[in-house]
């Protein structure tokens, strides 16, 4: 490969073509385990120039030796790594025989038993060496497995790769001083592998000030309490999050069909959170925002009551449903409108798909009680019968809006449940992210009794 010639376009389209052919496809079912397919022939397309080898193996895998081609074939075993390569004996010597592995993640770190496992697929000689690259998030986990693995295998094998942990944030940088023949595709190389296990929430939000406060908090709850009161009087029914598919968004609903309307808890339109809706057509706000005094309480019961009346004429068709003279109540705040935003992104189904859970069916969808909003999961390849959540509340009043996500008892374990709480700082990509590895993180006992 000529380096002048090489180009992130000519980069991305070598490794579409080999991702789309690779029979590794196949058996890849998450989106994460596309992209770690992805980079792996990215690299390959690198690691091409021997220039960039060399850069590759003395910055990132902190060896002196050379090698010959570094690919990403088809792998034989799933515990072989993503790339290999013979490493270039010191001395000329033809018998040794050593081997690189380098690993590429984006989504968790390997596991001790993961890297024990590439370790034996490598082969026994002493100058093996492996290169696990992971998120900067993951990589204070990744060197404590790689410590683990590396206990492990002295305890049972004379020959122990050196296992090196880097990350995507250091391929980026480092790569593209070391290699600036280079610069574009290891900066691109880097952005993808820091930036693909995380979904793209990009709210200009500080989630810290909005889930910690608990004026915010009083305020959507305030909400949630309106849905939950106007869907038993109107609907005589409980506000649920929808498991409709090809829906685009998290739905929290009550009575919502293609042929009748009910309510939702959505969008801040003319001060308020909850509107009546039919179907995917527009929906039409209540008329009421946050009840503060018992005057407002008052008036807002009037407007119930009056709803309840027409309800077989406005659920058939909302266009019925009568606008109020004016907004009863508080117009929603925008810091209770940007906590609910950051609050259905952790709810979202597709980004939840990606992290590899599926809705749990409707009829085990909890209703939103009077201290908990809560969403019910299963993992998408996993046993149905264990259930996930993600939840907000757990007590009256509410006093912050920080998620908690939690496995429910199976036969086998026990519940397990803990608070995420955003970081100072932390962007809202990087929030959700962190709630969803963290939902992701209870499903390893369920693994380990699987084998």
């Amino acid at each position: 490969m000529a380096r002048s010639y090489a180009t992130v376009g000519q980069m991305t389209t070598y490794a579409v073509d080999k991702a789309v052919s690779s029979p590794d496809l196949a058996s890849h079912r998450d989106h994460t385990a596309h992209v770690e397919l992805m980079l792996s022939h990215m690299l390959e397309f690198v690691l091409m120039a021997p220039r960039s080898r060399e850069a590759f193996l003395r910055t990132i895998a902190r060896s002196e030796r050379g090698t010959g081609a570094i690919v990403a074939d088809p792998r034989p075993r799933r515990s072989s790594p993503d790339l290999v390569a013979d490493l270039l004996p010191e001395d000329g010597a033809a018998e040794d025989a050593a081997r690189l592995g380098v690993a590429v993640r984006v989504q968790s770190p390997l596991s001790t038993a993961r890297l024990v496992r590439i370790a034996a697929a490598l082969g026994p000689d002493p100058q093996d060496a492996i290169v696990s690259i992971v998120r900067s998030h993951d990589a204070d986990a990744q060197r404590r497995t790689a410590a683990e693995a590396t206990a492990q295998l002295e305890a049972t094998t004379p020959a122990v790769p050196a296992i090196v942990v880097s990350t995507w944030s250091r391929i980026g940088k480092k790569l593209a001083k070391a290699d600036p023949g280079h610069k574009d595709l290891w900066e691109t190389i880097g952005e993808i592998g820091e930036n693909a296990g995380s979904p793209v929430v990009q709210y200009p939000l500080d989630a810290r000030a909005l889930l910690t406060s608990p004026r915010v908090a009083e305020e959507l709850h305030g909400h949630l309490e309106l849905l939950r009161r106007a869907s038993r009087e109107l609907l005589n029914t409980s506000p649920r999050f929808s498991t409709r598919r090809g829906q685009v968004g998290a739905h929290l609903q009550a009575g919502v069909t293609r042929a009748r309307a009910g309510l939702e808890l959505g969008e801040a339109d003319r001060g308020t959170l909850v509107h009546a809706r039919r179907g995917t057509r527009t929906p039409i706000p209540l008329g009421i925002g946050s009840l503060e005094d018992p005057a407002e309480l008052a008036l807002a019961d009037e407007r119930l009551d009056a709803l309840a009346r027409d309800a077989a004429a406005w659920r058939a068709d909302p266009s019925l449903l009568p606008d109020p003279p004016e907004l009863i109540g508080t117009a929603v705040s925008p810091e209770a409108e940007g906590a609910r935003l950051l609050l259905w992104a952790l709810f979202h189904p597709t980004l939840l798909a990606e992290r590899g859970f599926a809705l749990a069916p409707a009829r085990r969808q909890p209703a939103l009680t009077s201290t908990t909003l809560a969403l019910r999961l299963v993992e998408a390849d996993g046993e149905p019968e264990v259930l996930y959540r993600i939840s907000v509340g757990g007590a009256a009043p509410w006093t912050s809006l920080v998620p908690r996500v939690t496995r429910e008892a199976t036969a086998e374990l026990a519940p397990e449940s803990y608070a995420v709480a955003p970081g100072k700082g932390q962007s809202t990509s990087d929030f959700v992210w962190e709630v969803h590895r963290a939902l992701r993180s209870l499903t390893i006992p369920v693994r380990d009794l699987r084998g």
